[in-house]
C-alpha cells in the first residue's frame, strides 16, 4: 500500500468474503488522505480510549471498529439477518467512515459532517469494480454518513447529520459507539508499553528523557504551566490533564 502504516487494515482485510468488494476496499484505502494515520480519534482527548489517541489512533479506532463488528457478524442470529455481501459492504463502510475525520485536506480540529465527506468518497467508487454495483456502494455509503447517531447535531456547524434507519446504518452506528467507549478497551500488539501513562517520558526541554509522571511528583507547577502554555499532542495532553486532575 501507498501509506506503509496502512498495512494495520491487513487483518481486516483478510475476513472479508469476496474478493471483489475486498479490492475496492483496498482502493477506497489508498484514496484515504495522509493524515488519518497521524492523528487521534478525538482532537481532544475525551472521547475515546487510550488507545485510540496519538499517531495512529484513529487507525486503530476503524480497526477496533472492524473488530467488534466481526464479533457481532459472529452471532448466528445476527448472520441470518446480513447475507456475506452485505457483511463485507459494511466493514467497508467501517474502514472509511472516519477516513476524513479532519475533511479531505486535514483540519486542525474535528470536521462535523465528516461523515457526509467519508459517504462521498466511497460513492467516487462507483463503477471502478464492475462486480460491485451502485446499489452495494450506496449501501455503504448511507451506513457511513449516519454513523454518528443521535449526535447528529453540533452549535458551530448548521448541518444536520441523517440518524441511523434500518439494520445496515443501525450496525455500523452501535459498533462506532462502542469503539469509542472509555472503558472497553482493545488490545493492539506493541501498543500497552507505549501509551500506557507510567511508561510516558518527555521528548523535549530540560526533562527530557525522564518519566512524566516523575517530574509531576517533582515539578507540579511545570505540568500546570505546560497545560496552560504549550500546545500538547495526544497521547502527552491526556497524560498531563489526567496528572492534574
Amino acid at each position: 500500500m501507498r501509506n506503509q502504516k496502512a498495512a494495520i487494515f491487513n487483518s481486516i482485510l483478510d475476513t472479508f468474503e469476496n474478493d471483489d468488494i475486498r479490492k475496492l476496499t483496498e482502493l477506497m484505502i489508498e484514496d484515504i488522505p495522509g493524515y488519518f494515520y497521524d492523528i487521534g480519534a478525538s482532537s481532544t482527548g475525551k472521547y475515546h480510549p487510550k488507545y485510540a489517541l496519538g499517531d495512529l489512533g484513529l487507525t486503530r479506532h476503524t480497526v477496533a471498529l472492524v473488530r467488534i463488528m466481526n464479533h457481532i457478524f459472529a452471532l448466528e442470529h445476527i448472520q441470518d439477518r446480513f447475507d456475506s455481501r452485505n457483511r463485507d459492504l459494511l466493514r467497508m463502510s467501517g474502514i472509511m467512515h472516519d477516513s476524513r475525520k479532519s475533511g479531505n485536506d486535514g483540519s486542525r480540529f474535528t470536521v462535523f459532517d465528516h461523515p457526509l465527506l467519508a459517504a462521498e468518497a466511497i460513492s467516487r467508487f462507483k463503477g471502478v469494480v464492475e462486480s460491485v454495483t451502485d446499489d452495494e456502494i450506496e449501501l455503504a455509503a448511507r451506513a457511513c454518513e449516519s454513523h454518528m447517531g443521535q449526535w447528529n447535531t453540533n452549535k458551530r456547524s448548521t448541518t444536520v447529520l441523517p440518524k441511523p434507519q434500518g439494520k445496515y446504518e443501525e450496525l455500523l452506528h452501535l459498533c462506532d459507539y462502542l469503539a469509542s467507549r472509555k472503558d472497553i478497551e482493545i488490545l493492539f500488539e506493541n501498543f500497552e508499553s507505549v501509551t500506557k501513562i507510567e511508561d510516558y517520558k518527555f521528548t523535549f526541554g530540560k526533562y527530557k528523557g525522564q518519566l512524566l509522571v516523575d517530574i509531576a511528583k517533582a515539578n507540579r507547577g511545570y505540568l500546570e504551566w505546560m497545560s496552560g502554555n504549550l500546545k500538547m499532542q495526544e497521547p502527552l495532553k491526556s497524560f498531563v490533564q489526567e496528572l492534574l486532575a
